[in-house]
């Protein structure tokens, strides 16, 4: 490259310059000029150097900053905005026909009031058949009572349930006085035949005693009448006679000593009988009376279950709010069972987003994580975002698609409900579509973009 020689007043090269040149030069007398007279005659612009300046300014400020500059690093989610503690859905627990459709889409509803109405016909009836089962355990079960307390003392006492009619009342009653007079009757029997024997071992005893008290005293007239017929004075005949006489006595009073034990077994026998008919009869009753109360509280369960379907004729609104999603238009139309009905939004809820956070994301998501809500309604670049945190994250992935990877529920709390829209706060709604980024850490600008070229080049070279 050649230098550049300085011009000097007088010098060779301003002669020559004088020469070639006239006194006035343009831009065109300059073009074809050698290019050391050129450059003399036209040296290089100040502003040409003041740019180059600027640009090598301008790469070492974007190299610097590509070095100490940091950008956000998000988690792109997509999903909805809902209510906290999720909308509530009315269903029907089981099939029915819709009598009456008392709400329209968009209403306030008040908690308890009645939203659908279906066909109560089956149920109904259903109910009042258990009932009529009901009260005819709970009568089997007074009747048997009334006879269980008379056979053990405490009068007879037909307690009647509060259902019954007069005429249930007085049939019942008179088949339980029926069939504690067939027990009563059986008892008397036993009695009398207890009575007999008690009066024949009376009797028994009696000739006991009396043979008892008489054998003594003939002993004695036969000792006396063995020293008189000694001496001469009684005939030894009588003797004799009376010692056949005591030997007849004797046997009568084994006889009757015997006769005396058989009727006392035979009353032993006859109270034991009388006694074992009473408890088997007592036996058979209690028996039934159990039986009796097994029923009436099966029968209660019919009935409560019964009732229960009733009021399953009449849909209430589990809490006050707005309804929405009404799936129900056609009275008299069948409705199936556990099939959404309509969805109610509950007053005054708290808006969160409900996001799907995607497996590769969700290892560097916490809860806490600061995050900028954008809505489909509401374009951000005319009405900004709405900043929230990660409140909650499903412990599991769910499928929400065929054919498509699972995905993790999250929960985002906004920090406010409403969008800035021409000057007006405008509040969100359950339903609307959004998008949610959540920051989940920063990087450098060099980083970001050499970390696709890091990572290509630590990938190559390695395939199969």
């Amino acid at each position: 490259m050649n230098a550049v020689v300085p011009m000097r007043r007088g010098g060779p090269l301003a002669r020559m310059r004088d020469t070639v040149l006239p006194a006035r030069v343009d831009a065109y007398d300059t073009a074809f000029l050698p290019a050391a007279l050129e450059i003399i005659e036209r040296p290089v612009s100040p502003t040409a150097r003041l740019t180059a300046k600027v640009m090598l300014a301008g790469l070492a400020i974007t190299a610097a900053w590509l070095a100490i500059g940091k950008v956000e690093v998000v988690a792109p989610t997509q999903g909805r905005i809902a209510p906290i503690g999720e909308t509530k859905i009315v269903q029907s627990p089981e099939s029915g026909i819709v009598r009456r459709i008392l709400v329209g889409e968009g209403q306030k509803v008040a908690k308890g009031q009645v939203l659908i109405t279906l066909d109560p016909t089956v149920s109904s009836a259903e109910a009042a058949q258990a009932k009529v089962a009901l009260l005819s355990a709970q009568l089997d079960a007074a009747r048997n009572q009334a006879i269980i307390d008379a056979l053990d003392g405490r009068g007879f006492r037909f307690v009647a349930p509060a259902a019954a009619s007069p005429g249930e009342v007085a049939t019942h009653r008179g088949l339980a006085r029926a069939r504690l007079g067939q027990i009563e009757a059986a008892l008397a029997g036993g009695r009398s035949d207890r009575g007999a024997a008690v009066s024949a071992a009376a009797e028994a005893q009696a000739q006991v005693r009396k043979l008892e008290q008489s054998l003594p005293l003939l002993e004695q007239q036969i000792a006396a009448n063995e020293t008189m017929a000694a001496k001469g004075y009684v005939s030894k005949l009588r003797v004799v006679e009376m010692r056949r006489q005591l030997i007849a006595e004797r046997q009568d009073l084994t006889a009757a000593r015997a006769t005396l034990a058989k009727l006392g077994q035979q009353s032993l026998s006859v109270s034991s009988l009388s006694a074992k008919t009473r408890e088997e009869a007592r036996a058979q009753v209690l028996q039934d009376l159990v039986k009796a109360q097994d029923e009436v509280r099966a029968r209660g369960e019919d009935v409560a279950k019964a009732n229960l379907r009733s009021s399953f004729r009449e849909l209430r609104a589990p809490v006050s709010g707005t309804v929405s999603q009404l799936q129900v238009h056609t009275e008299g139309g069948v409705v199936e069972g556990a099939k959404p009905l309509l969805s109610l939004v509950p007053d005054n809820a708290r808006l969160e987003a409900e996001v799907m956070v995607d497996n590769s994301d969700i290892g560097f998501v916490h809860i806490g994580m600061p995050v900028k809500v954008k809505l489909q309604a509401f374009p951000y670049t005319r009405y900004g975002m709405i900043p929230g945190t990660v409140a909650g994250i499903s412990p599991e992935a769910v499928q929400m698609k065929e054919n498509q990877p699972p995905v993790y529920k999250a929960r985002i709390a906004l920090a406010r409900g409403y969008v800035l829209a021409h000057g007006a706060q405008v509040p969100l709604r359950p339903g609307m579509l959004a998008s949610a980024d959540i920051v989940t850490g920063k990087r450098t600008l060099f980083s970001y973009l050499v970390g696709p070229v890091l990572e290509t080049g630590s990938d190559a070279l390695h395939e199969r």
